[in-house]
Parts: C-alpha cells; structure tokens; sequence
C-alpha cells in the first residue's frame, strides 16, 4: 500500500496567532477582575475581554477550518487585524502593558500568516494514490 500523502501544511502563523489570541484573554480577564490595577470592572476592560474571545474564535476557526473559502479567509484575516489594532489601542489607553505585548505576539503572528499564503487544496480530481499502486 503506498498511498501518497499530501505534504504536511505548517500552520506556525495561526498557532502563534491563536496562543496570542488566547494569552490575550486570559490577561483581560484577570486584568478586569483583579482590584489592584485600577481597570477592574470597567467598560473598557469588559470590551477588551470580548474582543479577545472574538479574535480567540476567529484563530480557531482559522486552524480548525483550514478548507474554508478564500472569502472566508479573508475577512476573518481582516477582521483579525482590526481586532489586533483595536485591543492594542485599547491596552495602551487601559495601561495594561501586558496585553500590549501580547497583542504584539498576535501581530507577528498574522503577518507570519500572510507570508505564508493561502492554504493549498486538494483537488477532487486528483488522485491520493500513485498511478498503478495496488
């Protein structure tokens, strides 16, 4: 049995992507709950944990979904970076130095993401096994 199998695809972007995504939310959650910061329990710190959990969804559907529509892709790629900005601009204003870097990661993890291109798919009509392999 001497299948080929497509080669494997890296996904280093959107790991490094979803770890930031991740990160992020763990520090605007604690970052809105504990009293010592000066943030905790205000409006901004809420809207910066939503927007982490939507930029966490939005990298799984990315590493999950790796046959999605190039559309599809797209926007959320796009949507990313708003969200990247968005909460960096937000984590400056809050002085949440922590979230700042790590939305720093999340930036470097979408532009590693752009640099590698759009995901390669299989065409139907192409056979997995080698011509004459039984």
């Amino acid at each position: 049995m001497s299948e080929v199998l497509p080669a494997p695809q890296r996904h280093t972007g959107t790991h490094v992507l979803l770890i930031a995504a991740a990160a992020a939310l763990c520090v605007a959650i604690f970052d809105f709950f504990w009293s010592g910061n000066g943030i905790h329990g205000t409006a901004g710190a809420g809207l910066v944990v939503i927007s982490s959990a939507l930029m966490a969804a939005a990298a799984v559907a990315l590493v999950v979904a790796a046959r999605m529509g190039r559309r599809l892709r797209g926007v959320l790629l796009v949507l990313i970076a708003l969200d990247i900005l968005g909460t960096a601009l937000a984590a400056y204003l809050l002085e949440a130095d922590l979230l700042l870097g790590v939305m720093a990661v999340a930036l470097v993890g979408w532009i590693a993401v752009l640099a590698s291109g759009r995901p390669r798919r299989r065409s139907s009509d192409q056979p997995i096994a080698q011509p004459g392999a039984q």
